[in-house]
């Protein structure tokens, strides 16, 4: 799991298998959980470069963010001249993921210029992360054993020179691909515009499912915080976003309950209702599920549970993680 680390760094979307043991090997020292982002390293690949910072070199200048004439990221120019023939990523196929980020930036900007507001222009860390997304959903619903493979491919590439204690166990080839492939995590600086990117990625998986004819599917869409505090503060940003949100009310189910994102708290996830709890049972498993520092909302022992809790959320769903803390907070803990 996890994404760059700071606002110059903080790139890509990614999900990565389960880690193998995390002891040492002949007093070896550990790898660090951010090098063994297996995600990161196939999503670079497909741009024939080994590093985050060499995509970023050619995105900085300012002067690159917006729009041309046509409504083209400059961005999108950039890197198609100076990564030309791309087998794995096509230029009409990389215009074709930047138009959709496009249509998702000016959606969100609609209510922001009627009132009078600055409007979202991407920083280039922040385009990246969305063009990645762009790759892994388009993947994810074309093909998701070829994803789970091409990935496969990757975790071996990673483990062939590791010591047995730092690799990464594969993914299971031989069970359905799809359930194994069906979480994002964003490894984000405070500060970072993490909360835009969660507006734009419920309007990017929203998209692509319905493009592949699967939008009724769609039960609910949840964000799980790890306080009130949070998620009033992301109940207001909702609204100025133009996102139909709400706070989770167990007593009702909305007409538009689908297309509306509920905001609870992770603490009230429980498996039997209670006055203040809700069951995780009481939720069908198809639902977008976002997860906004979860595992804060977590005491001590408690990891596991709610992990569990969000993989019964989105069983036959999809969930998007965000957090600025995810290497504190898997350090040690090998079920995070």
């Amino acid at each position: 799991m996890a994404g760059g680390r700071s606002k110059k760094d903080a790139a890509a979307a990614s999900s990565a298998p389960p880690s193998g043991p995390r002891g040492r090997a002949n007093n070896r020292p550990q790898i660090k959980f951010a090098h063994k982002l297996v995600l990161n390293q196939w999503l670079f690949s497909l741009f024939n470069v080994k590093r985050f910072e060499d995509l970023a070199e050619h995105l900085r200048n300012e002067a690159l963010e917006g729009l041309d004439e046509n409504n083209i990221h400059h961005f999108h120019h950039a890197l198609t001249a100076q990564l030309f023939n791309l087998t794995d990523l096509p230029t009409e196929l990389l215009l074709e993921y930047d138009q959709n980020i496009v249509k998702h930036m000016q959606r969100l900007n609609e209510r922001r210029i009627t009132r009078g507001e600055e409007p979202i222009v991407w920083k280039y860390f922040q385009y990246l992360t969305l063009l990645f997304t762009e790759v892994y959903l388009d993947r994810y619903f074309r093909d998701p054993k070829a994803l789970l493979a091409a990935l496969n491919a990757q975790v071996a590439i990673y483990n062939a020179d590791k010591p047995e204690a730092d690799q990464i166990s594969p993914f299971d080839e031989a069970a359905e691909a799809w359930p194994q492939l069906n979480k994002l995590a964003y490894w984000s600086a405070t500060g970072s515009g993490k909360t835009l990117l969660m507006h734009a990625n419920i309007l990017q998986y929203q998209y692509t499912l319905e493009k592949h004819g699967r939008g009724r599917e769609l039960n609910r869409v949840l964000l799980l915080t790890p306080n009130e505090g949070l998620s009033q503060q992301h109940l207001r940003e909702f609204e100025a976003a133009g996102i139909d949100a709400e706070l989770f009310n167990k007593d009702g189910r909305g007409l538009f309950t689908g297309r509306t994102v509920e905001i609870l708290e992770v603490t009230k996830l429980r498996e039997d209702m209670g006055e203040k709890t809700i069951a995780i049972d009481a939720f069908e498993g198809n639902n977008l599920v976002l997860v906004d520092e979860g595992h804060r909302g977590a005491s001590g022992g408690e990891e596991g549970a709610w992990m569990d809790a969000r993989k019964r959320l989105c069983e036959k769903g999809f969930s998007f993680e965000y957090s600025a803390t995810f290497g504190q907070a898997v350090k040690g803990k090998p079920k995070l």
